[in-house]
C-alpha cells in the first residue's frame, strides 16, 4: 500500500519567538522543523514537503524534505495547505505543524491505520487536554483544504457531512507548540523529547 505524503507547514511568522524563527531552534540533535520532519520519515511518510516563507533562507531541517515549497509571508495557515496540497499527487496527506516536534510517529501511524480502517476523508487525533495534529486529509477533504485561504480553520471544514470525519483518542497530552521562548523550555522538558 502507498504511504500517505506529508505536509509540514512552516510558513509562520514566529512573532511571539524574539530573535531566529522558533523553526531553527536547537531541538534534539537538530532543529524544530527537523525534528518534524524527521518524524515524518519515522512515521513512514512519503513524500515529505515543508511549506515555509518565501522572504527568509531556507530552514535549517527543511533540506531534509523531499520538497520544500515557499509561500508569501502573512499568509495563513490554509495557504499553505492547499500550495502544499497543489504540488502533490493524489493519496491521503498527513499535515504537521513544524512547531510541534513533540509529535510521535507512533500517533501517526495509528492515525493512519485508524483513518485507513474507517475510509475516513478526515481524520484528527484528540488528545486528553485538545484536540490537534496530525491532521488526515483524504480525497474529498483535500479538495475542501484546497479551496480555503488565509487562517481558515481547516478541521471546521472537512468534519462536516457529507464528509466522513473520525478522531483518534491519544491518551497523553497534546504536543507544544513551542511559539514562545518558555513553551520550547517547557517541550524540551517532556519525556518523549527526541
Amino acid at each position: 500500500m502507498t504511504p500517505p505524503a506529508a505536509l509540514v507547514l512552516a510558513g509562520g511568522l514566529s512573532r511571539r519567538m524574539p530573535g531566529a524563527s522558533k523553526l531553527a531552534r536547537p531541538w534534539a540533535e537538530g532543529t524544530v522543523l527537523g525534528a518534524v520532519v524527521r518524524t515524518a520519515r519515522d512515521a513512514g511518510l512519503s513524500p515529505v514537503v515543508v511549506v515555509g516563507r518565501a522572504d527568509g533562507p531556507l530552514l535549517p531541517g527543511a533540506e531534509a524534505a523531499d520538497v520544500r515549497l515557499r509561500v508569501a509571508p502573512g499568509g495563513g495557515r490554509a495557504d499553505s495547505l492547499a500550495l502544499g496540497l497543489a504540488e502533490l499527487g493524489p493519496g491521503p496527506v498527513v499535515v504537521l505543524l513544524g512547531d510541534e516536534p513533540g509529535v510521535r510517529p507512533e500517533v501517526i501511524a495509528a492515525l493512519v491505520q485508524r483513518c485507513r480502517a474507517a475510509a475516513a476523508e478526515a481524520g484528527r487525533v484528540a488528545y486528553v487536554d485538545r484536540p490537534g495534529h496530525p491532521v488526515w486529509l483524504a480525497a474529498g477533504a483535500r479538495d475542501v483544504a484546497a479551496g480555503l485561504t488565509g487562517d481558515a480553520a481547516v478541521w471546521e471544514h472537512v468534519s462536516k457531512p457529507p464528509l466522513h470525519a473520525v478522531l483518534l483518542e491519544v491518551g497523553e497530552p497534546a504536543p507544544i507548540d513551542v511559539d514562545t521562548p518558555a513553551a520550547l523550555e517547557r517541550a524540551r522538558r517532556r519525556p518523549e523529547t527526541r
